[in-house]
């Protein structure tokens, strides 16, 4: 993101040692007598604007010495313009207790004009301007310190993933001197084990047609005082399934021996059926015929073990596992349901936990577990400024060769203006050498997902328009050059669509307002038009962005450009679109947002090179609606 231009304001005043019988600042920019403060440029200019022949207010001259006023923030630099007539100038930067005075430079050229910087350990606030005879100051400017630094954008995972590394990048952040990584995973390994005092693994669970609401308590089947509510239907041996397609459930647990507080932990392995239903799962406790629920788990879409921090329970207290609340519809299987007594949670394990990596926006991950990790880098700027960390980005080093269905939460875009950007720059160090290089949905540009047909695309590699077989490609004009598009050879037998999928995780409905791309053309191999087409399609749940074969609204194509045929061109014709839908297209909490960009040709065989670059997806808030309700009272009665 650009920032603006930092505010400068530049105050002019002649010095006159003697006596300072007459002063003059003019500032450029600023109201007269007000401090302008510009937080968002990153870094403050700051200034008084002095006018007349009196000291400016907050200024003092004593013995020949010009005082600043004490700025309310730390000054990263001044600059300075004077002449000397063969005299001499010192400046002091004070303290911001103005008890200790640190000697900056003296000055004693005719004619300059010098700029210094501070140690950001160090806290100046104020300045003295001590000048002999001769000497004129012409113009004096302090810049504060930062007021806030931005949080990094695009993080991206490459593609050198590993099962005990991988490499990460990020956006550069403006007014910041460095940045911060961290790793750590959930995996509680590390924590004391305990010692299981009460535990179900389903293991006498009948396997059960997914239409079948199994009723009864296990009685016949070995376990016993197991209840449901709304519904609780058995999925297989070893694992049961909690809510079904037209309801939510609830699975109760059969009375349980007190047990006093001390480190309890319930622990429950648990997964979503399937990729479109919800993903958070409430835990309560019932006790006294009231449940209170102690903790929520995030599911994902394989099996995992999930630990939830449990008070002390009395005798009868039950255990309650509910589906995911933000879906009407939700199913989670569950597995191997304990209490822990003794259990020592403690935090998630950084592994790598705040490392300096100075002002590199990249970084290599080595010597890690094979488990699980999440990912998040701060900025920080002069004078411990530091933003907050980044969207957590997790990397299942377990398994780190698997393609991931996955969606950008909306929220992820409140700092961003509700915009989304792409400009596939990432792919230019995985395309950097020539062959083939393996492409994971999900992963090699996180939430995107690219497909040939109905299958998912699973290698990408460097072009420069002189392609003619079938694939995904990164497109660039030269291949050492650090941009790229994202494009596909596509033909009537091997179609090839890519796009990105969006979840609204808010409590607020969200509209597509504006779709913005370049279509670019990079060659042609037969006389047939091909078009490029952007669709979208608002679903209850995620899914691959290719198996529908209906349901998708087109937004607009744009026709193979002006390429003639048999032509093969290594720069791209480029045309900027940019869409706004004509009927609303709205996002309410839960829903998910898929767009694709479809290759189509007219023709079997050879066709031609297209793709995209530059994407911007605008989003709206639709504000939450709230009732008022006036009561009128009649005080005559």
């Amino acid at each position: 993101m650009k920032r603006p231009a930092p505010f400068n304001v530049c105050v002019r005043y002649r010095a006159y040692p003697t006596g300072a019988e007459r002063v003059r600042f003019c500032a450029l920019g600023v109201v007269a007598g007000f401090l302008s403060l510009s937080a968002a440029a990153g870094l403050v200019i700051c200034s008084v604007d002095f006018t007349g022949t009196e000291v400016p207010q907050g200024w003092t001259v004593e013995n020949g010495e010009y005082r600043s006023p004490e700025y309310p923030n730390a000054v990263d630099r001044i600059r300075l313009e004077y002449k000397g007539g063969g005299g001499s100038a010192k400046v002091y930067a004070l303290f911001q207790a103005g008890a200790e005075s640190y000697d900056v430079a003296t000055l004693s050229v005719a004619s300059s004009a010098a700029a210094f910087d501070f140690p950001a350990t160090t806290d100046f606030r104020s300045f003295r301007i001590a000048a002999s005879d001769g000497w004129r100051l012409d113009a004096f400017s302090a810049v504060l310190s930062a007021t806030s630094i931005d949080v990094p954008v695009g993080v991206v995972i490459s593609n050198n993933v590993t099962g005990t590394s991988f490499d990460a990048s990020w956006n550069a952040v403006e007014g910041a001197t460095g940045y911060r990584v961290y790793v750590w995973t959930n995996d509680v390994a590390s924590a004391s084990a305990g010692t299981v005092v009460w535990q179900e693994t389903f293991a006498n669970a009948p396997a059960k047609s997914s239409t079948v609401i199994f009723k009864d308590e296990f009685t016949d089947n070995g376990t016993s005082g197991w209840t449901y509510e709304r519904a609780y239907a058995s999925i297989s041996n070893g694992a049961v399934r909690v809510g079904t397609t037209s309801d939510k459930g609830i699975l109760v647990s059969p009375s349980l021996p007190a047990f006093p507080e001390g480190s309890l932990m319930l622990r429950i392995t648990a997964w979503r059926q399937t990729t479109s239903e919800g993903t958070d799962m409430p835990i309560g406790v019932v006790s006294g015929g009231v449940t209170n629920i102690v903790g929520v788990i995030v599911l994902g879409d394989e099996a995992k073990s999930h630990r939830v921090a449990l008070s002390a329970l009395n005798a009868g207290d039950r255990i309650a596992l509910f589906s995911p609340t933000n879906k009407t519809s939700a199913r989670v299987i569950v597995d191997d349901v304990a209490i822990i007594s003794g259990y020592s949670a403690g935090q998630p394990l950084y592994i790598v936990n705040g490392f300096d990596v100075g002002a590199a926006t990249e970084y290599s991950f080595a010597g890690l577990p094979s488990v699980p990790v999440q990912f998040a880098v701060e900025a920080y700027g002069r004078r411990g400024v530091t933003s907050a960390k980044t969207g957590v980005v997790e990397i299942d080093l377990s398994n780190p060769e698997v393609a991931k269905l996955n969606a950008c939460p909306l929220s992820s875009l409140a700092g961003l203006d509700n915009t989304y950007t792409q400009d596939f720059d990432p792919l230019a160090a995985l395309t950097a050498t020539t062959g083939d290089k393996k492409w994971l949905n999900g992963k090699t540009l996180p939430y995107w997902q690219a497909y040939k047909g109905t299958a998912a695309a699973t290698s990408i590699k460097y072009n420069g328009g002189a392609e003619n077989h079938g694939g995904l490609y990164a497109l660039s004009t030269n291949q050492n050059h650090a941009v790229r598009a994202l494009g596909a050879y596509s033909t009537k037998d091997d179609q090839y669509s890519f796009g990105i999928s969006f979840t609204n995780d808010t409590d607020r409905t969200f509209t597509l307002s504006s779709v913005a791309y370049s279509a670019q053309q990079w060659g042609f191999a037969n006389a047939t038009n091909q078009t490029l087409s952007v669709s979208v399609m608002v679903t209850n749940g995620l899914n691959w962005i290719s198996s529908y074969s209906e349901g998708w609204t087109e937004l607009g194509a744009t026709q193979s450009l002006v390429y003639s045929a048999e032509d093969v061109h290594d720069t791209p014709v480029s045309t900027p679109v940019d869409i706004v839908p004509a009927e609303e297209i709205s996002v309410a909490p839960g829903q998910v947002l898929m767009i694709k960009w479809t290759i189509h040709s007219l023709k079997s065989g050879k066709s031609g090179m297209m793709g995209i670059d530059d994407v911007s997806l605008k989003f709206t808030q639709q504000p939450i609606m709230r009732r008022t309700v006036i009561r009128i009272v009649d005080n005559a009665h």
